[in-house]
């Protein structure tokens, strides 16, 4: 598995063979994009949909979102759209597969965090705070992607409650450092106090990272 992290909650994923990317907001360096399969939302606010149409259209692209995403990109003329609703699955293509589950960010409609299945399992929790429901996945998740900003989502406590709930093999923090602060060191200390031994990766802007 690839990732490239965009800044904020943007990542790009390259899984056998299948390119993701996930929350384009509106000033990340499309130029900087290479080639996209499939484009996933969490939710309908700018800071995560903000390119989706551009970009849509450039990369030839399918959208899949929950049902604010659905109607926002077919009101955006976008024609390569799928509906995915908490709970359901879609098979990509060569075994990939991503799952929605519903967050816990009370400032949208219909937050959802996806689990990518591919030759890696990796979460992103989109906008979301502590929610005992993500005790769900715990044993299903290699790499987690979580919000640590505070900002209408989890901060670095609440985020190393996720951390725990889940138990992911790796934690790469995001949703910081473009509309917010946040400190990946704070989230390590909190883990640390839990005794949670968790791989904490922060990563650069543009930075890749084989796993």
């Amino acid at each position: 598995m690839k990732i490239i992290w965009y800044g904020h909650a943007c990542f790009w994923v390259e899984t056998k063979g299948v390119r993701i990317l996930i929350d384009p907001y509106p000033e990340v360096d499309d130029d900087r994009i290479g080639e996209v399969d499939y484009i996933l939302i969490t939710h309908e606010h700018v800071d995560h949909y903000g390119k989706v149409e551009l970009l849509s259209r450039l990369r030839d692209a399918t959208v899949i979102g929950p049902p604010t995403i659905y109607m926002m990109a077919v009101s955006d003329g976008i024609t390569k759209v799928r509906e995915i609703k908490d709970g359901e699955t879609i098979e990509l293509e060569n075994g990939v597969r991503v799952t929605a589950y519903y967050m816990e960010h009370p400032s949208s409609q219909y937050p959802v965090g996806y689990l990518i299945e591919g030759d890696k399992n990796l979460f992103h929790a989109g906008d979301t705070y502590s929610t005992p429901t993500l005790q769900k996945l715990r044993g299903k998740v290699d790499v987690l992607l979580v919000p640590i900003s505070g900002r209408s989502t989890a901060n670095e406590r609440e985020a190393a409650q996720i951390v725990e709930d889940i138990r992911p093999r790796l934690v790469i923090p995001m949703h910081y450092g473009i509309y917010g602060t946040g400190d990946p060191e704070k989230l390590r200390e909190e883990l640390r106090a839990r005794r949670i031994w968790t791989l904490v990766r922060p990563m650069e802007l543009y930075e890749e990272l084989v796993i």
